[in-house]
């Protein structure tokens, strides 16, 4: 689900931000508003008309400056062409620039059929929830949103998935989804028998399973370092899951213990397990037999280990091994284990200089992009992360070191108080960003760090050179 531009998105929200809205989010599940937005060959699409003659409404929110929706035009055309008397397609740039005329060229430039339209004030004032583009969302036969995927869907196939779910006589309620239904595998999958025995430690009886529905890769039974456990199947696909699963009845005061062994691709793979839905634990980077417990309230409970691949890796696959159900002291002792960290109210990235002036890009009258301008070219950072944020799973990029990227948990101060990072730019660039970013819960901090006043101006050429105007406002002493 997640690709290591996760993290380098981060740079493009600026762009992804700059039309400025304000409006309340589209809730899966419930009725999308109605709306009315004009194609650029000046047809009317509704909505509620386009659902009279087909049995679902995809919508794609995209611009012409964003390359990840230009990935996906061509197998978009390929599901318009095959589902369009059953899918009404609209395509609606969200960018303020993006006129009939200029979208009428991109249209044609990349051999499109399907409508496109500019996002007219009511929709604007509608939908607002974009983090970054592209979005895709369905909404189904009754009105309702039932999927929004944000990201470029690079395959025909997936938009074909999109929008069966929603076709048929069969599909007689609003079901939602929070990704594209996956295709259903046809592999040979391990016994649960084998799968349980390699992953329990000994004297375990957890039964673990694959994913009964096949749609997720599964572990299979390995052996490392003389120790039995399990390890992902091994594909070179990229953005699969692989999961197994366990049902576990925990009485008062019971954990769930395990250890992992991988070295994963930051900002790429993950490791993460679930509870009953609810994703207790990440695992990103390298951990060599890296014990871990989980607290089970007392009943049933479904545990999920979910790895997240996006880039495939040779080696450095995650290993589970000595999964068991601690209780009493055993559970309170290791629970009592795991790292502890500083807890704050918020996440930010703080120059610790009292020369350094902070301030931000105003576009369009919003702020779009925080800065701070040094006496200098070196910045002492301090990073806070609020208590619902694992510090394990929070990356740090510094722009002018991209190929170190950092978890937050490694720039813990020596008294474990704080996070310190000391960022050095170079004289020529002038400015640099840092960022900090967080899948789950989902926050991005990100904080342009300039020299001079020579860099503040630099910056406003740089985005006036793309049609933008930013103006910097400084925060008041």
């Amino acid at each position: 689900m997640r690709k290591l531009f996760c993290l380098l998105l981060a740079l493009a929200l600026l762009c992804a931000a700059l039309p400025a809205f304000a409006a309340e989010t589209a809730e899966l599940g419930k009725p999308f508003q109605d709306f009315t937005v004009t194609t650029i060959d000046g047809e009317t699409f509704t909505l509620s008309e386009a659902l009279k003659t087909h049995e679902a409404v995809y919508v794609n929110l995209f611009a012409t400056w964003c390359p990840p929706c230009e990935m996906e035009f061509p197998y978009l055309q390929e599901a318009y062409e095959e589902y369009g008397d059953r899918v009404a397609v609209i395509v609606i740039s969200i960018e303020e620039t993006d006129s009939a005329e200029k979208l009428a060229e991109y249209r044609n430039g990349h051999s499109l059929t399907m409508p496109i339209a500019p996002a007219g004030d009511d929709w604007i004032a509608l939908y607002t929830e974009a983090y970054s583009i592209p979005v895709s969302m369905m909404i189904d036969r009754f009105g309702s949103l039932a999927l929004r995927h944000t990201g470029a869907v690079t395959d025909a196939d997936s938009f074909r998935r999109m929008f069966e779910a929603f076709l048929g006589d069969s599909y007689s309620e609003t079901k939602t989804f929070q990704e594209i239904p996956k295709a259903t595998l046809t592999m040979e999958f391990p016994s649960d028998e084998a799968l349980s025995a390699a992953l329990n430690a000994e004297g375990s009886a957890i039964a673990f399973t694959s994913d009964p529905l096949r749609q997720d890769y599964p572990f299979l039974p390995a052996e490392q370092d003389g120790q039995t456990g399990v390890s992902p199947f091994s594909t070179d696909q990229r953005g699969v899951d692989f999961s197994c699963r366990a049902e576990i009845t925990a009485q008062a005061g019971d954990a769930l213990a395990f250890e992992v062994s991988c070295e994963l691709i930051l900002g790429s793979n993950s490791l993460l397990v679930e509870v009953d839905g609810e994703i207790m634990k990440y695992f990103i980077g390298r951990h060599d037999g890296h014990s871990w417990t989980i607290a089970l309230p007392e009943g049933e409970h479904e545990v999920r280990f979910v790895y997240e691949q996006w880039e495939p890796q040779e080696t450095g696959m995650p290993f589970l091994t000595r999964a068991r159900l601690l209780s009493g002291e055993e559970a309170e002792a290791a629970l009592a284990a795991l790292p502890v960290y500083p807890i704050f109210e918020a996440a930010d990235i703080i120059v610790k200089d009292e020369a350094a002036k902070r301030g931000y890009f105003e576009y369009v009258g919003q702020p779009v992009l925080a800065g701070c301008v040094l006496n200098g070219d070196t910045a002492d950072l301090e990073l806070t992360a609020a208590a619902d944020a694992d510090p394990e799973n929070v990356f740090f990029l510094d722009t002018t070191r991209p190929d170190d990227i950092l978890r937050l948990s490694d720039l813990l101060t020596e008294d474990g108080a704080g996070y310190h990072y000391r960022m050095q730019l170079e004289p020529e660039a002038g400015s640099a960003y840092a960022v900090m970013q967080c899948l789950y819960p989902r926050f991005t901090v990100q904080l342009l760090i300039m020299q001079d006043a020579d860099a503040v101006q630099q910056v406003i050429n740089d985005y006036a050179a793309q049609g933008y105007a930013l103006t910097w406002v400084p925060e008041s002493d």
